[in-house]
């Protein structure tokens, strides 16, 4: 599945897990991205092809993706790293442990869903290094088929959504100035003098269409490389 997904859903799963730290629910968001970490790698074979991207693919990024980083190790790996991270300071029952338990948990729930929102084709290794045991599913979709979009859009939908009513969102990963401008701005034009009304309602409208216009830029970035076109 595409990161945005991966980053909103582990959020939405510290979220509903009760993490009250801003901090452990950033660690548990991230820890989710995570195992595509491995991009990293593939920018710099880019850089060091040349920016031949045929070369980094076939060299480089057909060889460690889903590979290094999609299995159970790196989801150990990633709760001990969210364990040692993990704001001490929260009076919340279990603190770290609990902490790097949902760590590991979304690290394990992005494994799963690139296995059935990833297609056929692309295994993941779930045993390395200790085996080469390729895990695939012959029934699960594509990176660029529709199911991926609809769940990409619904939870940039929810994100919306749980801004306006809970006063706090996925963009909290961002830092909690970016969180607290999304929140303003989906909550503004409520509560207004009669005298401003007009001028609120107008930048409320124009906010709102800034925050659209980076949604749909943002599915385009993701979906564009990937040759996917819905009006083609």
């Amino acid at each position: 599945m595409h990161g945005p997904t991966h980053l909103m859903m582990s959020w939405f799963v510290a979220e509903a897990s009760g993490i009250d730290s801003p901090r452990d629910r950033r660690i548990v968001a991230w820890s989710g991205l995570m195992p595509d970490v491995e991009v990293v790698a593939y920018a710099a074979a880019i850089v060091y092809y040349r920016l031949d991207q045929n070369l980094a693919y076939e060299n480089i990024w057909a060889v460690v993706h889903r590979h290094y980083t999609h299995g159970l190790a790196f989801v150990l790996l990633t709760g001990i790293a969210a364990c040692w991270l993990a704001d001490r300071k929260t009076v919340q029952r279990a603190g770290p442990a609990r902490v790097a338990l949902l760590a590991m948990l979304v690290s394990a729930i992005h494994n799963f869903c690139d296995v059935v929102g990833g297609g056929s084709t692309w295994p993941i290794y779930p045993l390395w290094p200790i085996s080469e045991f390729p895990w695939t599913v012959s029934w699960s979709w594509t990176l660029a088929e529709w199911p991926n979009t609809v769940i990409l859009f619904g939870l940039l939908g929810g994100t919306l959504l749980y801004a306006r009513l809970a006063c706090r969102s996925p963009l909290e990963c961002f830092g909690a100035r970016a969180d607290a401008w999304l929140v303003r701005v989906m909550q503004q034009g409520s509560d207004r003098p009669a005298g401003t009304a007009a001028a609120a309602t107008r930048g409320n409208a124009l906010r709102r269409l800034v925050i659209w216009g980076v949604v749909v830029l943002v599915v385009i970035a993701v979906l564009a490389p990937l040759g996917f076109w819905p009006f083609g």
